[in-house]
């Protein structure tokens, strides 16, 4: 039968519970008062990002690590990317769509995407971004494209690839982190190194 008096074990855990509780209102409101605050232009950011090595290069080729795909990212695009929802969105293609029973796949580029020296992107950069990546290569994205017959161009802002075999998700394989999409210079290759 109880008194009304409690235990100083009861007692303990009470304010426990107070202490938490408190402490957590006011954590609650200072981050209320935070999220509404204005931000502020400038500062620095700082990552720590692990693996990085003497030997990496920003040849797209040889990414082998969480650090080169990072830089990546940074720096180059590709044809299209994954979004949060898994589904295919544009980067620098428009539009992607197959025909002949998706054994080839139509790229329409968009318009106006210039490279870091003025030079604007066409079909020529990504046949050869992508024969980058065939052939004499170690690229890891070099099996991916085994199924790729050829590619060619349809004008100025459009590439076809034709395939060995249907491919429904050839959207995702070309979209691949490996096969950024750079520069073509005279010879119709890229600078692999050019950043």
């Amino acid at each position: 039968m109880k008194t009304g008096l409690i235990t100083r074990r009861e007692f303990a855990h009470k304010l426990m519970v107070l202490g938490i509780a408190g402490t957590s209102a006011g954590t609650l409101l200072t981050w209320a008062d935070q999220t509404q605050a204005a931000g502020k232009r400038g500062g620095r950011l700082r990552a720590g990002i692990a693996h990085g090595s003497t030997t990496d290069t920003l040849d797209p080729a040889t990414y082998e690590n969480g650090y080169m795909s990072k830089i990546n990212y940074a720096i180059h695009n590709h044809l299209g990317e994954v979004d949060h929802t898994g589904n295919m969105a544009p980067e620098l293609a428009e539009s992607w769509d197959p025909q002949n029973g998706a054994k080839t796949w139509v790229f329409n580029l968009r318009r106006g995407v210039e490279f870091h020296n003025g030079k604007t992107l066409d079909s020529d950069d990504v046949i050869a971004s992508f024969q980058h990546h065939m052939g004499e290569t170690k690229s890891p994205a070099k099996s991916l494209l085994k199924q790729v017959k050829s590619i060619r161009k349809d004008g100025k802002y459009t590439v076809v690839f034709e395939l060995s075999g249907g491919n429904a998700d050839f959207p995702f394989v070309a979209s691949d982190y490996h096969i950024a999409i750079k520069q073509a210079w005279d010879g119709g290759k890229i600078s692999p190194n050019d950043g």
